[in-house]
């Protein structure tokens, strides 16, 4: 199975999304923040990224481009899961390069199911 590096800042959401992806049998790297989950994708070279917009430091939005622009996490898919409902911020995420946009709260089958359909992209 692949590795899924999930970022937030919320470590209450962060733990929930990593257990269920665990449950599912993916390894799972958590990050507290852009800057942190920008380093460990360097470094770990995860099948997916999945991170908050809303954070504190660098936004999602920042993370995002930030990897995008390195060649070497360019091409890892990337998944937003945030509590913003705005329309705008999900086209934006996908203009920067997100697979997908999900909103909190979320099912886990439909967080297995992007999950799925993104690492198989």
């Amino acid at each position: 199975m692949s590795t899924i590096l999930v970022i937030d800042d919320n470590a209450t959401e962060r733990d929930v999304v990593q257990h269920a992806l665990q449950k599912a049998g993916y390894t799972v790297l958590g990050a507290a923040d852009g800057t942190t989950g920008i380093r460990m994708a360097r470094e770990h070279s995860p099948g997916l990224i999945i991170c908050d917009i809303d954070m504190p430091g660098l936004s999602g939005f920042e993370t995002l481009k930030m990897l995008k622009e390195d060649p070497q996490t360019q091409s890892i898919p990337f998944v937003f899961l945030t509590g913003s409902v705005d329309a705008m911020a999900g086209k934006l995420g996908r203009e920067l390069g997100a697979e997908e946009y999900i909103e909190k709260p979320f099912s886990f089958s439909k967080l297995l199911a992007v999950v799925g359909s993104s690492l198989r992209r």
